[in-house]
């Protein structure tokens, strides 16, 4: 089966200010039946937001009737609004309080910043004139202010809630200038995927096609290497992160992976070796790497203790308490790793897709019939498609950015 995401990575290619528009959603079919809303019981899997369309309906929709292209993230955060990383609609959209979705960053049109590029200047640019490529994840500064991976811009920007400008806070271009550390104003990203603030307001940084985490040091700023030698293989467990080697997706037209989850109790950060479909973390005091659940390069579909388990195309983490979430994309899954045992096991999903496809082309008959996809009932009963990103609520629920069923979907705990 051909994966239909990479119909729209074509339109990676463009990271200039370009005009290009962004995907409709023609030809969907009329009606997808989803389902609005189900009570909420442990274990239970029900929808969060999106009508299941491929596309982009406006501002000031209803969360149930959204259309989302490929979301990759939602943000919950004491410090700010819900924010939804839209990947290729190329925005950040806010969930209102009156359940509705708006606009905070991104413009109709695929590109990197406002036309004047005012964005990178200290006066900044309005959100809504700041032109994005395939935001995939964002989190709040004590402050209230918005920090965005901007994927495929390869820079971090922020968003100001209180004057709605943005500005680019680190990233000259795609590359990397070899320093370490270095000033973050000759800094060069290459396709930032995530990003963790820790409670001192500094950022560690998966900079996905560098192969390598960095720490962002907002008081000196400066970035510096924290693990990964450049080198896209696997190596170096037991041994210093800075000499490991990440998989992290590098091809001409690369998907988003990689992923890493702080514990700064800890002193832990906990990374999704994507292309090496395994858990690995760091320990940050002493900065020795480690594996921590899959068979390395050996992707499958199997719970178990540890390194006995397998993954397949872990993309996202969300750690809560002794408990590490694991979108597993390609498993069509979400599983969680006990870090007191060491076991793996089955969070939400089957195994098999929600929508099926024959080629390119999805079957509007197959999918209208099982789009539910188990809404309503056990989370490890429901259908997922390529589950792309997790994230917490306030409530300690579990939100699965449902990525190739254009949907959020809520796991009740």
């Amino acid at each position: 089966m051909t994966r239909p995401f990479l119909l729209v990575l074509g339109l990676l290619a463009a990271c200039g200010n370009d005009e290009t528009p962004i995907d409709t959603a023609a030809g969907q079919p009329e009606e997808l039946h989803v389902m609005r809303s189900c009570e909420a019981a442990p274990g239970r899997i029900c929808p969060f937001a999106g009508d299941g369309y491929n596309g982009f309906n406006g501002d000031g929709v209803d969360r149930f009737d959204a259309w989302f292209s490929f979301p990759m993230s939602a943000t919950f955060s004491a410090y700010g609004p819900v924010i939804i990383a839209d990947w290729n609609n190329h925005k950040l959209r806010r969930l209102e309080g009156d359940d509705t979705l708006v606009t905070v960053m991104g413009t109709d049109f695929l590109g990197d910043g406002d036309a004047d590029h005012l964005d990178a200047t200290p006066d900044g640019a309005p959100g809504t004139s700041v032109a994005l490529n395939h935001p995939t994840m964002q989190q709040y500064f004590a402050d209230g202010t918005l920090l965005s991976a901007s994927w495929h811009t390869h820079k971090l920007r922020t968003w100001d809630p209180n004057t709605g400008l943005v500005h680019v806070i680190c990233g000259q271009g795609a590359g990397s200038t070899g320093n370490d550390p270095e000033p973050i104003a000759d800094a060069l990203l290459n396709q930032p995927k995530e990003i963790a603030i820790d409670s001192a307001g500094d950022v560690y940084v998966l900079d996905m096609r560098n192969e390598q985490i960095r720490f962002l040091d907002m008081a000196s700023q400066t970035l510096t290497t924290v693990a990964g030698n450049g080198t896209k293989d696997y190596c170096g467990d037991g041994g210093p992160a800075k000499d490991a080697c990440f998989n992290f997706p590098k091809n001409t037209n690369p998907e988003p992976g990689g992923a890493i989850a702080l514990d700064e109790v800890a002193q832990l950060l906990y990374v999704a070796d994507t292309e090496s479909h395994v858990i690995r973390v760091v320990d940050l005091a002493s900065g020795i790497i480690d594996l921590l659940a899959g068979t390395p390069q050996v992707p499958g579909d199997e719970d178990g203790a540890g390194t006995a388990a397998k993954f397949d195309f872990p993309t996202d983490l969300e750690l809560d308490g002794d408990t590490l979430f694991v979108a597993d994309a390609n498993n069509h899954k979400v599983r969680a790793i006990d870090l007191t045992s060491g076991d793996v096991s089955t969070f939400a999903g089957t195994g098999e897709p929600s929508c099926l496809f024959e080629g390119d082309v999805a079957v509007p008959q197959i999918c209208d019939e099982q789009h539910r996809g188990g809404d309503g009932g056990p989370a490890v009963e429901a259908t997922l498609y390529r589950p792309f990103g997790v994230d917490l609520d306030l409530d300690g629920n579990l939100v699965i950015a449902d990525s190739y069923n254009q949907r959020f979907r809520i796991v009740y705990r």
